[in-house]
Order: C-alpha cells, then sequence, then structure tokens
C-alpha cells in the first residue's frame, strides 16, 4: 500500500462543467479565497435565468475580462439519491436529505475544454471555472472586499491574478524557489504489518473485474466522501454545502477515469466513480472518529483505517495543517500473490500489532487535507486534482517515474495526474493518466476490481452510458453541446440519448472520432482515430462509417515517441538510423543537438541533412524534454530546438556569445579591483601619511 503524490491541473471533457448550489448563509469557504493576495480583479453582476419548461435548468450570464460567458446547466439528480449521515448530539447516526443542488452543463463556447464548480451564497455564483486553459475564481464581493454595498455582485480573478500562486512558464519542477505541496503513497508491507485474514474470517484474495457479462457496461467503482469535524467548521456547519464540495471531487474523479483506456485497446474503458455515500463528522467527540487528534497526516490515514466500512473505497478530506508538504496520502496495492494489500475493493484485514493481538482495519482508504503546511487554504484546482491523485493510487498507481520522458514530459503539455508534486498552471496533461500508470492500474483492475459493478446510468446526466448512443442533457445544452444527439426532454417520436436521425444525423462527433461537425460519417481513409506510441498501434477511419476500428500493429518505421523512434515489429525500439543501416549518434554541435543523428561516413549527422525519411515525416527530432546542453536548464521542445526553461533557442553562437561576454565582465571586475588597490595604496603611501606616522612613531 502506498500513499500517493502528484502534479496537477485540470481539465475535463470538452463542453462539460459543474456546479453545485446550496443556499446558505456566508460559509468561511466563500471569504478571500486561499489566502493569497490577488492583483487583478473585476466586480461584476451575474444574471440568473431559469427555464420556463423546469425548474431543472439554470443559466448564468455575464461579462469579464472584455469577453461574455454564458454557462448553461441542469440538475444532476444523482446527488439526491446520495446518503449523507452524521452523527447528532442524540448519540446516535443520522441520515439527512441533501438541501442543495449540484448542477452539470455547458457554456456557449463548446470550442474549448470547460469545467465549472461552485454553489450560490447571498445570490451570488461563488466558485471556480475553467476556459479555453485559464482557470478564474468567483467569489462573493461583499466578503472579498469587506463592504456590504457590494451585497449581491460578484469579484472574479483569474489563477493569473493570484500572487504567489503562479508557476513561471517552462520553470523547471524541481528549481523551485518556494517548495510546493506533494503527495505521498504509502506501502503497508507484510512483513511491517502481518495480516491473518478478514475480520470476519479467513483472509481471502481479491479477484478482478468481470466483464464477460457486459464487456461494453459502465462498471463504477462506488464510493465513500468522509469530512472530519475541521472541514465541517471550516464551511460554518453548512452540511448542504459541504456535502456539494465533497461530490465534487467525486465527480471531477470520475470525468478522469471515465475518459481513459487503461488496457490499450484504443477505447475508453468506462471505469467510473460513484458517490454513493457522503460521512460528515461534526465533533472532536463524535463516536466511531479514531481521526480526531492525529500528529501528521501519515498518521490521520492509519488513524482512518480503523473506521470499519466495506465500500469500493473511502476518502476522507479534512482541513488541517501539518508541518510536512504532503497534503495527499493513500494506500496502494501491489499486483502478485505477494502483492501488498490496501486500495480499491480491499476487504477489512485483521492486523498483528502484538504476540496474539489482532485489529480489524480498512485499508481501502484514502486522505487529503486542503490547507497547506503555511496554513493557507489550497486552491480548487489543486483539492479536485489531489483527490483524483490519490484514487489513482488506490488503483494501484505508483507515481510517473522521473526518468522516463514518455510519463513525465512535462514541457507546454505538463506532467501527467500521478507526478509526485503539484502544479499551479492548467496544462493539458495534468489530469490524464500517463502510459505508466494506465498500465498499473488495468493490471490491479484486473487481480482485484472485483467490487466494480454494472453503473446502468442515467439518460440526461451528459455522459454516454450502457446502451446510449450519445447524451447531451437537456434541450438548451444540446443546441450548443452535441446538435447531433437528442436530448432528453425531447417529443415523441424521438427518442432521448440516440442520434437524431429524423434531423438528418448519422453519428455524433462528441462520441465518435470518425463523426464529422455536420453529423455525417466520415469519408477520409487517412484520418487517424486512434494512436498509441508504447504499444505503436494506430487505427485509421473507414469510408462512410463513424467507429473507429479496433487499432491494428503500426507499420514498421512508423514513427513513435514523437518523431525520435520507429515502431518495429509492434514495438518504439528503432530508430530511422537503424531502419536504414545506421547507428545513432549525438551531434555535438548545439544547434543540431535535438535532431535524431546517424553515423554516416564517420561523420555524426542529423537524419534529415542525409536525405533519410519515410512516408510519415522527413525531420526526425529528439524527444521533447530530453537534454542537449551540458547545461541542466536546457531541454529540447521535441521539434529540433534546444531551449532554456525561459523559451530561448540556443545555438553555438549564443554561447560562444555568452563566453565571451562572461570572460569580459570577469577581465573588466580584475581590471577595476586593481585600480582600486593601486589608488588605495597610492593614498596609503603619500608624503602627508609618511609624516603623520613618523611623528607617531617619535612621541
Amino acid at each position: 500500500m502506498h500513499i500517493g503524490s502528484f502534479s496537477l491541473v485540470l481539465y475535463l471533457p470538452a463542453g462539460w462543467l459543474f456546479l453545485f448550489i446550496a443556499t446558505a448563509s456566508r460559509p468561511a469557504y466563500a471569504k478571500s479565497m486561499y489566502d493569497h493576495k490577488v492583483k487583478n480583479y473585476e466586480i461584476i453582476t451575474p444574471s440568473f435565468v431559469a427555464s420556463r419548461n423546469t425548474t431543472a435548468e439554470l443559466e448564468i450570464q455575464f461579462r469579464a475580462f472584455n469577453r461574455s460567458f454564458c454557462l448553461f446547466l441542469h440538475e444532476d439528480v444523482g446527488f439526491q439519491d446520495v446518503e449523507v449521515v452524521s452523527f447528532e448530539n442524540s448519540g446516535s447516526f443520522t441520515s439527512a436529505r441533501i438541501n442543495s443542488a449540484f448542477f452539470e452543463g455547458a457554456t456557449n463556447d463548446t470550442t474549448s475544454d470547460v469545467t465549472i464548480a461552485g454553489y450560490l451564497c447571498n445570490q451570488v455564483f461563488c466558485g471556480t471555472f475553467v476556459e479555453g486553459g485559464d482557470v478564474y475564481f468567483m467569489e462573493s464581493a461583499e466578503f472579498f472586499l469587506s463592504n456590504s454595498s457590494y451585497y449581491g455582485s460578484a469579484v472574479i480573478y483569474r489563477s493569473e491574478d493570484v500572487e504567489g500562486f503562479i508557476e513561471e512558464p517552462h520553470k523547471h519542477e524541481f528549481k523551485d524557489s518556494q517548495e510546493r505541496p506533494t503527495f505521498k503513497s504509502y506501502l503497508l508491507r507484510n512483513l511491517l504489518f502481518p495480516f491473518t485474514g478478514n475480520y470476519f474470517g479467513r483472509f481471502n484474495y481479491p479477484k478482478g473485474i468481470d466483464r464477460s457479462a457486459q464487456p461494453d457496461a459502465d462498471y463504477a467503482c462506488r464510493i465513500e466522501m468522509v469530512a472530519d469535524h475541521t472541514i465541517y467548521h471550516y464551511f460554518n456547519k453548512d452540511t448542504d454545502a459541504l456535502s456539494a464540495f465533497l461530490y465534487l471531487h467525486g465527480k471531477y474523479a470520475d470525468s478522469v477515469f471515465r475518459k481513459t483506456d487503461f488496457d490499450g485497446d484504443g477505447l475508453k474503458d468506462n471505469i467510473r466513480i460513484i458517490v454513493k455515500k457522503i460521512f460528515v463528522y461534526k465533533s472532536e467527540n463524535d463516536a466511531d472518529y479514531p481521526m480526531a487528534y492525529a500528529a501528521d497526516l501519515l498518521d490521520f490515514l492509519k488513524r482512518f483505517t480503523r473506521r470499519i466500512q466495506n465500500h469500493c473505497l473511502s476518502v476522507c478530506l479534512c482541513y488541517r495543517r501539518y508541518s510536512s508538504n504532503a497534503i495527499g496520502r493513500a494506500y496502494k496495492p501491489t499486483p502478485g500473490i505477494r502483492g501488498t494489500p490496501g486500495g480499491i475493493c480491499q476487504k477489512v484485514l485483521k492486523l498483528k500489532t502484538g504476540r496474539l493481538t489482532y485489529v480489524p482495519r480498512s485499508l481501502n482508504t484514502a486522505a487529503v487535507t486542503i490547507r497547506n503546511s503555511r496554513g493557507q487554504t489550497l486552491p480548487l484546482i489543486t483539492t479536485l486534482l489531489a483527490v483524483t491523485h490519490e484514487i489513482g493510487h488506490s488503483f494501484g498507481s505508483d507515481h510517473d517515474p522521473m526518468d522516463n520522458l514518455l510519463c513525465s514530459p512535462g514541457g507546454e503539455k505538463g506532467y501527467y495526474l500521478m507526478h509526485p508534486k503539484t502544479t499551479r498552471v492548467l496544462r493539458e496533461n495534468s489530469n490524464v493518466f500517463s502510459p505508466c500508470s494506465r498500465q498499473e492500474i488495468y493490471r490491479i483492475l484486473q487481480e482485484q476490481g472485483e467490487c466494480l459493478k454494472i453503473y446502468a446510468g442515467t439518460c440526461g446526466n451528459g455522459i454516454r452510458e450502457g446502451d446510449e448512443e450519445c447524451d447531451c442533457g437537456w434541450e438548451g445544452i444540446c443546441k450548443s453541446l452535441d446538435p447531433c444527439c437528442t436530448p432528453v426532454d425531447a417529443k415523441s417520436p424521438e427518442k432521448p440519448c440516440t442520434i437524431r436521425r429524423l434531423t438528418g444525423a448519422h453519428c455524433s462527433p462528441k462520441e465518435s472520432p470518425c463523426c464529422s461537425d455536420d453529423c455525417s460519417m466520415n469519408a477520409n481513409i487517412d484520418r487517424v482515430c486512434y494512436k498509441s506510441d508504447a504499444a505503436c498501434l494506430i487505427s485509421y477511419c473507414e469510408t462512410n462509417s463513424s467507429t473507429c476500428p479496433e487499432p491494428q500493429q503500426a507499420p514498421e518505421g512508423y514513427p513513435c515517441q514523437g518523431t525520435s523512434k520507429t515502431c518495429h515489429r509492434g514495438a518504439c525500439n528503432s530508430s530511422i538510423c537503424q531502419d536504414n543501416g545506421l547507428k545513432n549518434c549525438t551531434c555535438k554541435e548545439k544547434h543540431l543537438a535535438c535532431f535524431v543523428c546517424c553515423e554516416k561516413g564517420n561523420k555524426c549527422q542529423p537524419a534529415h541533412t542525409i536525405a533519410l525519411k519515410n512516408p510519415w515525416t522527413d525531420i526526425f527530432a529528439a524527444l521533447a524534454r530530453s537534454h542537449c546542453s551540458d547545461s541542466g536548464n536546457f531541454r529540447c521542445d521535441g521539434a529540433g530546438n534546444c531551449i532554456n526553461i525561459k523559451g530561448r533557442k540556443i545555438d553555438d553562437k549564443s554561447e560562444q556569445r555568452v563566453l565571451w561576454w562572461t570572460l569580459a565582465i570577469l577581465i573588466a571586475v580584475f581590471v577595476i579591483l586593481i585600480i582600486i588597490f593601486l589608488y588605495l595604496l597610492k593614498t596609503h603611501l603619500s608624503p602627508s601619511t609618511l609624516q603623520t606616522t613618523t611623528t607617531n612613531l617619535i612621541l
């Protein structure tokens, strides 16, 4: 078992957003968010428009930063099915009905990925959303500015406007001047904590996920979200807003998992994360509360295991300040008969604590604090990815190895989700599992995913599930998100969540990679609909079909890992040089160091300069982020350029200029020091100085 660390960034399926709404007085969460100084913001008054047809739809409109925003939302009915349990003063655990609503939807700009999360507080939307790569935050202007005259208005600002939060572009993660939060994975080895079976009898090894009955169905890990008393008080004892906050984190993890292809067949595997239960601790004196007092986050997680439960996974969020930079912990299972227990589907174990003493423990657990070691509240973007990261550990993923450029590429696209450190900039890879993570998670699913059960889903929630051909939600949202799909509120004879054939549609580009934007089947047979560098698999769209066919082995010599390597017998293990009977070499000239170079005629030359090419590309460049200079600050950009962390290209002449300028500066400093020394020496040996010295000696 292993406790995780990670790097984060926010991305969701195109056009989708989350919003949770709770009528509440000012919760502590609504105060100046994250305790950071905001250097630029705007005050706005959003408009809320309810649908005439149903109260389950909502539209929010506003203008900020010289552009207009329009959010189309519909209620997520699944939120009302979540059981919320807490310990009351009467001495018993009670279930409460959620009096808030969770919304999903899309914006009027479907050309970019969108994520929105927030709630209504005093008629103001408070939360965060991402659009076009920019992260926006909205708060109550009344509380943000401590001025009651701004009641009903909101403050909006971007992540780049928060001082002390943004990472410099191209800045190397390990040379950051400020320590960033990390995530720790905790491996519980049998030698240290031997177990003897589950709580009710003999230990049975978990079994793998069984897809034999319905291989194309969604399989869900139904999780429990737990709030400790510190985060309950942080939300000003508002159970509804807190429940929506917890539910949001589960929904975000679900959005990452359900779009991932773990088995490498070119299709998403529809692994779901579904919040089944929310448990709230309201006081440190609550019953069955072993985490009330904990020295650090690792101690918190160990105490959390004393809370016996039988969910697929239980995740606890708290608002605690610890001296360590770790903000997330989780038990990570390892595969094999001699593997370590923990993670998803792990049954209750008896751990040996003495010669004849055994105690029950639930090791299908993870914990995240939303407060850093300096006492600051973490941004929502960080906590969303932190929870998803720890769930990734619970599914068996380790941290992405830093020495593997395929799984830790960095650069413009950023690091993947399971990177050991957090990130403060939204990038493309930040909420995506790396090839290394996908392989590790797939193996755990095969060995201990038995508790994942078929999830029927609901037409109208914007997620294609089960037998649905598509799902775009309600009519108002479908017009922007997917006009090729029949909305849930369509009238007969149209059937909801099917392709809108009565209007001439044949497919949906949102669901089919080989479907055109006009809802017609793709006619371009050269269109690549799936590509896997690691396995050298590729699929091309077929004529008059919207379905991406099963991937086949890529042709010999097909570029992989960018264009740095080529496919050979189904593996990415060759190069353009080897394909032509030449040896690989490294060009010494700095301006050529980021090209694939071959040894020909006792000379090392870039492949493209000696007319080496194949049907797919003429230029073969070194893998992005690989070294191209003796200085550790310079990396290849994947396009043949050697750049430093600020994005400046480097060549031999520029390095020579830097060398000569450095030498000239050193010589100038040396000359100035000599002049100063001679001046001081001359002053000290002047006649007046000598006379004074002689007089002093006589006296």
